[in-house]
């Protein structure tokens, strides 16, 4: 156990240098490196160690840093004996460095590195029990889903570059400003797409609930400080390159309002603690990508710094609770308030922060989601009016959902006769305090608007006395059987596309065999020849090698005589 301090005094370093580059930050819109002030044109795809930190930035960071050090206090505990400990928790710290640069870089092949690294780190922490299938299905479903999204990002730097003649962001928005938002249309649908895949959107958004096999601290954070929250930012950080183009505002909206009543509503119907924690993450993202769509780019990125604070503690909460009975089945819990306390009532925070009860953070945040999506409706933003409105009745709903399932998780984990006595070891309790703690402070200073903070209350009481009078009971058949079999979304996935591409698979393969390899193979066999050829010549006979000399000598002079 004393061994593994270690990588926690190296990822503390780590979030206590980003914390020095990022806090200055927060107030200020301040550049680091070298920054173009205007777009220079270039054909060939650059790499540079230039980077821009404005608040949203520095938010983001200290958010990935501070989350991503509790996870390494917490897994010492948590992790138990785990013999591939030494690997995990420097996969942690590789994980955090490439978020930082996503987050911090001006060059789009450093984000595109960063973006990738950490898909690469996903897999390989998803799949840190490898010895388990599911664990092994999990990894790979979410590799192969993520990189399909990456074909958008890879094909949008390259528009981008072409279009403006630079890889620099700055540069990029420069010429945006400049120029008009050329190809903002193709640019934004190809960040969407990549995006869509990263953060687990429809129709790419199967691949994250089926990853709740890892580990439960890589869970929290995947779901709460790295990865799904990249594709927010990134989508926020490229806005300039396309946030006036409607077809793209209006795609994002849909994409986000499918997805945020859709994951919620299968979130409501699991039994599994850790799974609908996880459908509950894609619809929370599914929120920040409304603000968006709305125009409020920094409304988003602030409901993300929010939901990574709570969403860590209710993942690394859930951990605890599987700790101590074993499993994340929620009819294996109930009674756990008096044998578990401290995990209790932190969770009970952050539970009501994610049903947005004032006065945890998720409820201000939530909020002015709410309030900018009202805003568009007046049709000032690039989003049209009748579908801001079609976002607000269904972010409204969502809001009733939530709650209710939010209601019914912690009803089922924590009430009822108490059970046997748990331990709630101390480096795995003190994340959750400290999580606790900021669900509350962070809603220092946030803005409050009355009217909406009325309404989407009285929404979340409703939902909240929904899940009370139901209590512990599916819901009626013809709902409960579609929903908890998540309406077969994740049927195309897994069944239908191998089905359909298994026979280009056949021919690509057999073309590899019969075509490519051909000329590895018969290099192998001329190789074989010659080496035969020679092997004969080395008889060990030393008359025979003078022999050969001797006709060699013969020949070359020959030569040389015919030659003059």
């Amino acid at each position: 156990m004393i061994r593994r301090w270690p990588y926690v005094a190296l990822t503390a370093v780590v979030a206590v240098a980003v914390a020095i580059w990022a806090i200055p930050e927060l107030d200020q819109r301040a550049f680091f490196g070298y920054v173009p002030t205007n777009a220079t044109p270039t054909m060939l795809p650059s790499l540079s160690l230039d980077t821009r930190v404005l608040p949203d930035s520095a938010k983001v960071m200290l958010l990935a840093a501070g989350v991503t050090l509790l996870v390494q206090v917490y897994s010492t505990a948590y992790m138990g004996k785990d013999r591939r400990y030494r690997s995990y928790a420097l996969l942690i710290v590789l994980f955090l460095v490439a978020m930082i640069a996503v987050v911090a870089t001006d060059n789009l092949f450093v984000l595109l590195i960063g973006w990738e690294v950490m898909g690469v780190c996903s897999y390989l922490l998803i799949g840190h029990w490898w010895e388990q299938p599911q664990s092994r299905a999990g990894a790979m479903k979410a590799l192969v889903v993520t990189r399909f999204g990456d074909l958008g990002l890879l094909v949008a730097i390259v528009v981008i570059g072409q279009t403006y003649g630079t890889y620099s962001i700055t540069g990029a928005w420069v010429g945006a400003a400049d120029q008009g938002q050329q190809h903002g249309t193709a640019i934004g649908l190809l960040v969407l797409l990549a995006v869509v895949g990263k953060s687990a959107q429809v129709p790419l958004q199967t691949w994250l609930p089926d990853a709740m096999p890892g580990p439960t601290p890589i869970t929290a954070l995947i779901h709460a400080a790295t990865m799904v929250a990249a594709g927010v930012y990134v989508f926020a950080r490229l806005l300039p390159l396309y946030g006036n183009d409607t077809t793209v505002m209006t795609a994002l909206a849909v994409v986000s309002g499918v997805t945020m009543l859709l994951a919620a509503l299968f979130a409501l119907v699991q039994h599994d603690l850790k799974r609908a924690l996880a459908w509950s993450t894609v619809s929370q993202l599914a929120y920040m990508f409304a603000a968006i769509a709305a125009g409020a780019a920094d409304v988003g990125i602030s409901h993300l710094v929010s939901h990574g604070a709570y969403k860590a503690l209710l993942f690394l909460g859930c951990g605890v609770v599987m700790h101590a009975v074993g499993t994340s089945a929620l009819s294996a819990m109930g009674g756990l308030r008096t044998t578990l306390p401290a995990t209790f009532w932190t969770m009970t925070i952050g539970f009501a922060a994610l049903a947005g009860i004032i006065p945890t953070v998720g409820f201000f945040t939530k909020d002015r989601v709410l309030e900018s999506i009202h805003v568009a409706t007046h049709g000032e933003t690039p989003l049209p009016g009748g579908v801001a409105w079609a976002l607000l009745v269904v972010a409204y709903v969502t809001v009733f959902v939530t709650a209710a399932y939010a209601m019914r998780l912690w009803m089922l984990t924590f009430l009822g006769l108490p059970s046997k006595q748990h331990v709630e070891p101390p480096s795995m309790t003190w994340p959750l305090v400290a999580l606790g703690v900021a669900c509350l402070a962070l809603s220092i200073g946030e803005p409050l608007d009355l009217d909406t903070a009325a309404l989407s209350t009285l929404v979340a009481l409703a939902g909240i006395a929904f899940a009370w009078w139901r209590q512990d009971a599916d819901l009626p058949g013809p709902v409960q059987r579609p929903l908890a079999a998540e309406l077969g979304l994740d049927h195309p996935i897994t069944r239908l596309i191998p089905a359909g591409t298994i026979g280009v698979a056949r021919v690509a393969d057999a073309a590899d065999r019969e075509g490519i390899d051909v000329y590895p193979r018969g290099g192998a066999v001329l190789a074989g020849l010659v080496s035969s050829a020679v092997r004969a010549l080395q008889t060990g006979r030393v008359q025979v090698y003078a022999s050969v000399i001797a006709v060699g000598a013969f020949v070359v002079v020959l030569v040389g005589v015919i030659a003059r």
